[in-house]
């Protein structure tokens, strides 16, 4: 695994994609694909000139009812997989250690739901609501209600709507996990003609469309600098994003100059069996045509491979942008499993508890931060996966440490932003 100060090097390098000379957020050299943001497709793309968020009122510094027991309600979206069970037990686990008490209550993708879970936490006065958001547009009105009776609200896994006043979001990275796992398809792919399927979790959803996008976009830089073509990143990651939008719309698209094309999109809700029946689907449709399955995590990916050895089909590779789940980094040193990201349940929870230890036991301000705090991308392949796995069997996906979370002052000093 990386060290401490690399992974902060990394972190800052995956957080900001930015082109040089750009001398102010009004710029009109700005490159297009970061006017699009915020966007469902575009979560974990950081805009360094993101603006100061330290005069929002974010019901920040906050000092709780009993400092030797901090309170958290915690909403989550759904324990319908195993991303999330690892989520709540290495959060458990980490609030065990310390003087955090979580209370923990799960929407099943219900907004109202959630937003009553928020108003309960409120009557019970807890120090701080911890949400992961049902969406990213409805759940504001929720979550400011919170912040007026003065609850901090921290949220994590997907980044909501800027007019939601959260602290941040501790997340993964969605877009650049599909970035580099992209990068290492068409690696992988060389010049050849790629024939792909696309099985996202939930169309709308921005997490599932983030990271379906990122990996579009990274197998576009990537056959865009095997081909030789005079093509900025940043035209690069727009190109792929206006093929991603096509393939929402019409199911595909042929991009002839690349060499790439998308000849379906199918719905797998993030589970093995989703993705197993949408691989049916497509291979019945197009199963004597493709190179490979795209899906925009682990799950959906095993699902996938499933159906490849029920059909008997062995040429098609299946990719995966996330999770990095240990069964996945298994199928990848078999061979099965072409590529994954990391985007671990279990270190999502542990980094979502550390951040409130330090907030309210270590004296870090959370004044100005931004809406989306994001961990390191990485690209876990058959070269790699080995520094990956996690010796502790008890964790269900990779070898990990806590990142650092940077304020967005840090944020524009690393990119020479004044």
């Amino acid at each position: 695994m990386k060290s401490v100060n690399t992974r902060l090097a990394i972190l800052l390098a995956s957080a900001i994609a930015i082109p040089a000379g750009i001398a102010s957020a009004q710029d009109a050299d700005k490159p297009e694909i970061y006017k699009l943001m915020p966007d469902t497709a575009l979560s974990g793309l950081v805009d360094p000139y993101m603006p100061d968020r330290t005069d929002i009122d974010k019901a920040w510094p906050k000092t709780p009812a009993d400092p030797g027991k901090i309170q958290v309600g915690w909403t989550e979206i759904t324990m319908g997989g195993p991303f999330f069970v690892e989520l709540i037990k290495g959060a458990q686990k980490t609030a065990d250690a310390s003087n955090i008490v979580l209370d923990v209550q799960v929407a099943d993708g219900d907004l109202q739901r959630q937003c009553g879970h928020i108003d309960t936490f409120i009557t019970q006065g807890k120090d701080l609501i911890v949400i992961d958001p049902t969406d990213t547009l409805g759940v504001a009105s929720c979550i400011n209600r919170a912040v007026d009776a003065g609850i901090p609200v921290l949220a994590i896994g997907t980044v909501p709507s800027d007019r939601a006043r959260i602290l941040t979001t501790i997340t993964p990275n969605p877009y650049e996990n599909g970035f580099r796992t992209g990068e290492y398809v068409g690696q992988n792919a060389g010049t050849d003609l790629i024939v792909a399927a696309l099985i996202v979790g939930v169309v709308g959803n921005s997490t599932s469309e983030s990271r379906l996008n990122g990996m579009v976009s990274g197998m576009v830089w990537q056959r865009i600098q095997d081909l030789g073509l005079d093509i900025s990143r940043e035209d690069a990651m727009l190109r792929g994003y206006n093929l991603f939008q096509q393939a929402k719309k019409s199911g595909g698209f042929n991009d002839e100059e690349l060499k790439f094309q998308v000849v379906a999109m199918g719905e797998g809700n993030w589970t093995e069996e989703g993705g197993l029946a949408a691989a049916e689907d497509i291979l019945t449709a197009h199963g004597s045509k493709l190179t490979h399955i795209l899906a925009d995590n682990d799950w959906m990916g095993i699902g996938s491979l499933r159906a490849l050895r029920n059909t008997g089909i062995e040429t098609i590779k299946v990719a995966t942008s996330a999770d990095g789940a240990r069964i996945a980094l298994e199928e990848i040193k078999k061979g099965n499993l072409l590529v994954t990201g990391t985007f671990s349940g279990e270190q999502t929870g542990v980094s979502a508890v550390a951040f409130i230890d330090q907030i309210f036991n270590k004296g870090f301000d959370a004044q100005n931060l931004p809406l989306g705090t994001y961990f390191p991308a990485y690209a876990i392949t058959p070269e790699n996966v080995d520094d990956f796995i996690d010796p502790n069997p008890e964790n269900q996906f990779y070898k990990y440490e806590v990142s650092p979370v940077l304020n967005i002052g840090e944020i524009r000093a690393a990119a020479g932003v004044n």
